[in-house]
């Protein structure tokens, strides 16, 4: 009886330290994937009915895309300002609830570059479906590179709405000299004549969104489309993001809370043409090119 004791203690002994064991490696384990690592930039992730905006550690801020470089470990803050949402990156086993009041955490170093689908996994209204961005995963940049192409560089960390801003902004002088060969319809649309305005409340679905929502005018006019709503829109051509022809004509591209966009009809065919938000598809409106 007392040796068949002393072998019962041996079986118990010996399934204690493999449990101690298989627990000491999971809690390694578990340490090792929830370490960020010291050298990791910190990127705020905001999700908002029906959109995602990112501001990276030097203040740059993206809505709908984020840029990153490959093989940079990266440590996100994830939180919502209205609802419940989740942010999914299908593509590299991402996903975290993002919650209105809260911030958790979680980190990755992407290491392929490529575009990836950035979606929300948790139901969060009207369009939850087309709550979507873009992850652009860029080589990493050497010193060797940086040194003979600098300026490829600088645009990679440029969020589109700069670039619309920018574009604008250098396209401006040609404008005016077209206007003041062209006469009366150039002038007037060189003068902000031919003004689309996106209405502020125009994020909330039944308000008032573009004014007006009828718009004609004269092939080659250039239209200004000012953002008077705190959210970011745009003015993409097409009945909605599932329209084949969506974005083919023209697109403004997202355009943040109080700044401007350009539509060039110089290209884009005599006729109606339907329009709607990229960020809230239920924002329709027509463009007649005469």
């Amino acid at each position: 009886m007392a040796g068949h004791a002393m072998y019962e203690w041996v079986y118990i002994a010996a399934v204690v330290a493999i449990l101690i064991w298989v627990g000491a490696a999971s809690w390694d384990v578990e340490r090792i994937i929830e370490e960020v690592p010291a050298d990791a930039e910190t990127i705020k992730v905001i999700g908002q009915q029906w959109f995602w905006s990112f501001e990276h550690a030097d203040g740059t801020k993206e809505v709908n895309e984020l840029h990153v470089q490959q093989d940079k470990p990266y440590r996100f803050e994830i939180t919502s300002l209205d609802v419940n949402h989740a942010f999914n990156v299908p593509d590299w086993t991402l996903m975290i609830d993002a919650v209105p009041g809260r911030i958790n955490t979680l980190w990755n170093m992407f290491t392929e570059d490529g575009e990836y689908l950035i979606q929300c996994r948790e139901y969060c209204g009207f369009s939850h479906y087309n709550m979507k961005a873009k992850l652009f995963v860029e080589p990493a940049v050497t010193e060797a590179a940086a040194e003979s192409e600098p300026s490829a560089a600088t645009t990679t960390t440029t969020p589109p709405a700069q670039q619309q801003q920018s574009a604008t902004q250098e396209q401006q002088p040609s404008s005016n000299a077209t206007s003041a060969a062209a006469g009366g319809n150039a002038t007037s649309a060189a003068a902000g004549g031919v003004t689309l305005t996106i209405l502020d409340g125009a994020s909330i679905q039944g308000n008032p969104d573009y004014d007006p929502d009828e718009l004609t005018v004269k092939k080659g006019d250039k239209i200004t489309v000012n953002n008077a709503d705190t959210m970011p829109h745009t003015v993409t051509n097409g009945e909605s993001g599932s329209d084949p022809t969506s974005g083919k004509l023209f697109d403004t591209s997202i355009i943040n809370g109080g700044d401007s966009g350009e539509i060039d009809t110089a290209t884009v065919d005599a006729g109606a043409h339907p329009y709607y938000c990229m960020v809230h598809p239920y924002m329709t409106g027509s463009l007649t090119v005469e």
